[in-house]
């Protein structure tokens, strides 16, 4: 029988607040017991801390473990280590994050009280207006009072020889929380600063996209990025080679370490190419995936310096993560973006309020928004008026496109909406994976009224690989292929080996006479 003494104490004090926000349908599956030890547990490791450290320890249960985190409070946290936690394949079952105001003892750190956050604060560490919110809140003689994180996640238990992993990786992803909300007030100020000496440069006409970037880099200023690094670099000639040399003490953020010596930057062949392009702007995707806030791959934005002749000298570099504005607002609201988008519907020549006119916009407000940061105007526009002429065709259609850097490969599938389920998207995915080696894929589906669904890969390319040129007839046949249903599949081959009569009739005995999952080998793979 439950212990109701128990039950009543989880609700007072401080385990009351510890659990303040513990669903009601999620607190039944607990006993009181292991509720009040749980907490126990946490304000026992939060005993004695340096603010600035963050504690990490795994207890073990029964059949489970739970990760217990003390910490300043800072915005990213909760998704930053539960992004940490999948990544290293950890189950979660219950996440649990008290907000606390902490005083400890000045000198030795010691937890001398803990109460919860003043409603009046109205500081939460999900809020990227509350950065400085690490700093102190009080100060009282021998004490000092601040705001604490306490993250407790449970998770499938641990083994022995995980749990160091696991204890480094939280550590790490920690320091890069802080590193990026540290430094989050000097980089959005470079992108302010950088937008200023934009408008100084030399010889403006001869720079492509000049004022876009200025345009660009206050809009991202104005709450639509989550900026997470930078860095400063020189383009030199190496002993015949464009490369891109680290300034010295110039990063930030998730770059900030290791900028204190020289550091030279080889560029690929694509990069190469385009490195004295007298444009001010690079979009693209980086090659590692956010430690902070979301695991995407960070989006990167490379200004380009010029000397006084308006040539290229340098790059300065930022890296972190569109916001969701970037993405739910009207493409022309986006500075970059909008003249791609007008530039398309210019070459097109559709008068703005015609169906045509309307419908094009409509494909491009809706276009992997992404993409529309990084595709070049002639590339977007074939690809737009492509999609247009599907109208609402039931077919499968694939646009491909390279990066700048040849670090990534985009493909837009479209397919008949009644098609799509998570096994033919993975049937699809497999034949890009085999077609490009892929290293890892990203998918975003995208399903509405339309006849057609529409899927967005974004496939990783081996570091050494060289972009052959793609069949893309060949290849979206073969993604036709993975699409269709068995029934489809029968009846086109028999169609293909059959004389119209006798091919009806045993497309009609053997439609419907296997289960829809199939063996790969025999999707339409033999002969009928």
């Amino acid at each position: 029988m439950e212990d109701r003494s128990d039950a009543a104490v989880v609700r007072e004090g401080f385990y009351g607040d510890y659990y303040e926000h513990l669903a009601e349908e999620d607190a039944r599956g607990y006993s009181p017991e292991l509720l009040i030890s749980r907490a126990d547990k946490h304000k026992q490791i939060a005993a004695s801390r340096k603010p600035g450290n963050p504690i990490v320890e795994i207890g073990t249960e029964s059949d489970r473990s739970v990760v217990y985190i003390v910490t300043d409070d800072m915005p990213f946290l909760v998704d930053s280590v539960n992004a940490e936690l999948v990544r290293q394949n950890c189950a979660i079952r219950l996440v649990m994050h008290p907000l606390f105001v902490v005083t400890r003892d000045r000198v030795s750190n010691e937890l001398v009280g803990v109460s919860r956050v003043p409603s009046n604060i109205g500081i939460s560490s999900g809020d990227t207006a509350a950065l400085p919110s690490v700093a102190h809140l009080l100060g009282d003689g021998d004490n000092a009072s601040h705001m604490e994180s306490w993250i407790a996640v449970e998770i499938d238990r641990v083994s022995e020889d995980a749990r160091d992993e696991l204890v480094s990786g939280l550590q790490r992803v920690l320091g890069d929380v802080r590193a990026a909300v540290e430094d989050w007030p000097k980089m959005r100020s470079k992108a302010l600063e950088i937008a200023e000496a934009l408008g100084t440069i030399s010889h403006p006409e001869q720079i492509a996209e000049l004022r876009q970037a200025q345009d660009l880099l206050r809009w991202l200023d104005n709450g639509n990025f989550t900026f997470l690094g930078y860095r400063e670099y020189d383009l030199i000639n190496d002993n015949g080679e464009d490369v891109l040399e680290l300034r010295e003490e110039s990063g930030l953020g998730l770059l900030r370490a290791g900028d204190t010596t020289r550091q030279i930057q080889h560029l690929t062949d694509a990069g190469r190419k385009r490195a004295r392009e007298k444009r001010a702007l690079v979009i693209t995707k980086a090659n590692s995936r956010s430690t902070v806030h979301r695991p995407a791959y960070l989006d990167y934005i490379g200004v380009k310096s010029f000397d006084a002749a308006g040539n290229v000298n340098g790059e300065r570099r930022f890296i972190g993560l569109f916001a969701t504005s970037a993405y739910t607002g009207s493409v022309r609201n986006i500075p970059i973006v909008r003249d791609k988008v007008d530039a398309v519907l210019r070459n097109a020549g559709f008068p703005t309020d015609s169906h045509s006119g309307k419908d094009l916009l409509g494909i491009l407000e809706t276009y992997p928004r992404d993409e529309l940061f990084q595709i070049e105007i002639p590339d977007l526009a074939a690809t737009a008026m492509g999609i247009q002429r599907l109208q609402e065709r039931r077919r499968t259609k694939l646009f491909l496109r390279p990066d700048i850097y040849g670090r990534f490969m985009s493909a837009v599938v479209y397919l008949p909406r009644d098609r799509y389920t998570t096994s033919v998207r993975l049937r699809i995915e497999q034949e890009l994976r085999e077609t490009f080696q892929a290293e890892s894929i990203d998918y975003e589906a995208r399903i509405t009224e339309s006849a057609l669904a529409r899927v967005f890969f974004r496939i990783r390319l081996p570091r050494t690989a060289e972009l052959a040129e793609v069949d893309v007839p060949e290849l979206e046949h073969r993604l036709m292929r993975a699409s269709r249903s068995w029934s489809e599949g029968i009846a086109e081959v028999l169609r293909e080996n059959r004389p119209a009569e006798s091919a009806e009739v045993l497309s009609a005995l053997w439609a419907e006479a296997f289960p829809p999952r199939l063996p790969r080998r025999l999707r339409g793979r033999g002969r009928a």
